[in-house]
């Protein structure tokens, strides 16, 4: 099972994605991905791996998160297979 990471919007602050990036991930930490936005996803990735879904979410097997830079940028996390 991987997970798939779009950029959706905003401004990566210290200039690591821009928006239509696309980051697949089958295990381990993608090389080259900011270390402050891996942070903020790694509870959401972890879950989703695990078959989790989150109800305040509108689709099955995905989450968006926002960088915990106010500026930065939107993630949107896709669980496929």
């Amino acid at each position: 099972m991987s997970i798939t990471i779009t950029i959706n919007e905003g401004k990566c602050q210290g200039g690591f994605h821009q928006v239509g990036d696309v980051i697949t991930i089958e295990r381990g930490t993608p090389e080259g991905m900011c270390l402050g936005a891996f942070g903020a996803i790694l509870p959401y990735l972890t879950a989703l791996r695990f078959g989790a879904d989150f109800p305040w979410e509108a689709e099955k097997g995905c989450a968006v998160i926002h960088c915990p830079d106010p500026k930065g940028i939107v993630l949107e996390l896709r669980r496929e297979g």
